[in-house]
């Protein structure tokens, strides 16, 4: 039986030039919200690791990664990159002078693996956001993509007209991860496993102006997680960073609007022949049909889609289905119509002898 945990992912901290809350503040802000851990990103810099962040702070593992931000196609994360994280040019701001596709390089080199950010970009000018699409869709190097970015998915409909509403009601604005970047997903995923993870986008600046800030960490903590399985708990004496970074690297998560009900303990797996098959995993050897099994903590609208298409869909908290085809099949869940779970697929490959 897998461990669910959960934790929250692609957060700034004063390491990051255009943010100025600290760590210690990231931390205490995860512990009230309930995390299990946190994935800083601070642009350009491993400097958090080097400082000796990274690690377990009482309950909550903190892993350092870093979001690689040059100025055209596109950031990325990457994670678990030791020879570069662990090198004396532990503040690499030459990065930001880089094409993306010599970054990847750089990081895949050093063992890393990368996951592009926020990939459909965004632009408003009227807050200052100029954010660019990721352009390297063709590259083999990246282990996964962010399906669902919280700021970026709050700020989509925002205006200034509508600025006082999103303001006081911000987690109503949230729809969800976008169509066209699920369908980017799904066609990937017929090529080879490309992995779903989720992301905050978290900053936070003080603006004197407005009394309440706009995002607490902690408030943002309780919205949208990458909830990680693996094999046995998370501890002290293990190696739990590589852990946490295996799991996202090998599409063992699923992503979900925890504010709504808390995920934990959502399953989604497939059986043929006595085989138990887990999100993540890349089947291509079986010649005996499948059936999948969807188990929901909560009652939920549930569907359950072969490469991008719905399959076979209920209101409930179980569902089952049998297929012999090849395909990416994964799942979403809604609550009263709002998204909430969207985990990564099962990959059923082609037969070859």
């Amino acid at each position: 039986m897998l461990k669910d945990y959960k934790g929250a992912c692609h957060i700034h901290t004063e390491y990051s030039d255009d943010t100025s809350i600290q760590i210690p503040d990231v931390i205490t802000s995860a512990q009230a919200a309930g995390l299990d851990f946190v994935i800083l990103s601070d642009h350009n810099t491993f400097l958090p690791k080097s400082d000796g962040w990274e690690g377990w702070h009482d309950n909550l593992l903190v892993v350092i990664g870093m979001e690689v931000s040059p100025i055209h196609d596109g950031h990325f994360l990457t994670l678990d990159s030791k020879p570069l994280a662990d090198s004396k040019y532990i503040d690499i701001k030459n990065y930001i002078n880089m094409p993306s596709v010599e970054c990847i390089e750089e990081v895949l080199v050093s063992g890393g693996s990368v996951y592009p950010v926020h990939p459909l970009g965004k632009k408003k000018w009227s807050f200052v956001v100029n954010v660019e699409a990721w352009r390297n869709w063709e590259h083999t190097g990246f282990a996964g993509i962010e399906i669902w970015t919280y700021m970026h998915d709050w700020i989509d409909d925002l205006k200034l007209s509508n600025l006082w509403h999103f303001y006081k009601n911000p987690n109503l604005q949230i729809k969800g991860p976008d169509p066209e970047l699920l369908s980017i997903w799904d066609k990937l995923g017929q090529e080879r496993k490309v992995v779903g993870i989720s992301g905050l986008d978290a900053h936070y600046r003080e603006i004197p102006i407005i009394k309440k800030p706009l995002f607490t960490y902690e408030e943002l903590f309780k919205t949208i997680r990458t909830h990680i399985l693996v094999e046995h708990e998370l501890s002290k004496s293990d190696d739990a960073v590589r852990l946490v970074c295996d799991a996202h690297k090998e599409g063992r998560c699923y992503v979900s609007f925890d504010l709504l009900v808390d995920a934990t303990g959502f399953s989604f797996t497939a059986e043929s022949g006595g085989n138990i098959y887990f999100m993540g995993d890349e089947v291509c050897d079986v010649q005996k049909e499948l059936r999948f099994y969807i188990k929901s903590p909560h009652y939920a609208n549930i569907k359950l889609l072969r490469n991008g298409k719905i399959l076979k869909e209920l209101e409930g908290d179980f569902l089952e289905f049998s297929s012999t085809e090849k395909g990416v099949y994964r799942v979403e869940a809604y609550i009263e119509n709002r998204p909430w779970v969207f985990t990564n697929p099962i990959y059923i490959r082609e037969y070859s002898s």
